[in-house]
């Protein structure tokens, strides 16, 4: 039992560490833990929602959307410009003013 306690802990840290780290050499604007996530949408969960008939066409769109920007960068408004933040790792940013 106390093996698994600790495996889990560890499990805990490793995963929180390594979320939010970012390099010194990173040019951070945004926080990355306060970036907005986009929703992961396989293409299978996509064909199937797009196939269906109960599903209404107002939705359908907005999933297509969401699934054709997965991998665009997040635009973030910020300060007179917009910030540029890598969708899989927010501690890629880049300022446009």
């Amino acid at each position: 039992m106390r093996k698994s306690l600790i495996a889990v802990l560890l499990l805990m840290l490793l995963s929180g560490s390594a979320h939010a780290q970012c390099a010194a050499n990173d040019k951070i604007y945004i926080d990355p833990r306060l970036v907005p996530k986009r929703p992961n949408i396989s293409r299978d969960a996509m064909v199937n929602t797009l196939a269906s008939d109960y599903v209404d066409k107002e939705i359908k769109q907005r999933m297509f959307q969401q699934y054709t920007q997965q991998g665009q960068p997040i635009v973030v408004p910020f300060g007179t410009g917009k910030v540029l933040v890598h969708p899989d790792n927010p501690c890629i940013q880049q300022y446009i003013p």
